[in-house]
């Protein structure tokens, strides 16, 4: 007897097809769309953060410029920091700074302190959930994007940046959480 024409072949004859077809449609999205990996970085011991020039360079001297959060043996974490402060208001007098619309700018150390307990805690659950992208974003295949600062964030040898064109980039919801903690911190909070 022939078989039956195509059309009317039960559908469980046709699952793994479209089984497949899903899986592969689901695989070729995850990685169009850059999915998200998670890491715990919650048992680091050096944390540095810095502000890089793209092009040109937008810093804000309202924020923290450069970070670094250590940890003790004894599991006790101090924080230093920078700002950026105006140190002239020339910008083309700028040996050594960076010339902005505001003059010229430099980063100026603020005083280096040990976290409380609750701070300490804090920066293990902010690090111990941190979520970026493998892969640059979609947009880049089709546009060039020069930001003019970009954010870098290193656990020991591993390094993140919110550079939307690069590999192992965090997104700007992570990108917030690091920036509100690293403020908190300058403000003792």
């Amino acid at each position: 007897m022939p078989s039956a024409p195509q059309a009317i072949r039960p559908v469980w004859s046709r699952r793994p097809r479209i089984l497949g077809m899903v899986f592969l449609t689901l695989t070729l999205a995850g990685c169009l769309i850059g999915g998200l990996t998670l890491r715990d970085y919650s048992s680091f011991q050096s944390y540095q953060f810095k502000q890089t020039p793209g092009l040109g360079f937008c810093g804000d001297i309202d924020r923290v410029f450069s970070a670094e959060i250590s940890r003790d043996a004894d599991g006790a974490m101090t924080f230093a920091h920078s700002i950026l402060t105006v140190a002239g208001r020339d910008p083309t007098q700028c040996a050594g700074g960076v010339a902005a619309e505001q003059g010229c700018l430099r980063a100026t150390a603020q005083a280096t302190r040990q976290l409380s307990q609750q701070e300490a805690d804090r920066v293990a659950a902010v690090f111990s959930n941190v979520k970026f992208h493998k892969n640059p974003d979609p947009i880049c295949r089709e546009l060039a994007v020069d930001p003019c600062l970009i954010e870098r964030h290193s656990w020991g040898d591993t390094e993140l940046s919110d550079y939307i064109c690069g590999a192992d980039r965090i997104g700007d919801e992570q990108k917030a959480q690091l920036r509100t903690l690293l403020t908190d911190l300058r403000f003792g909070g």
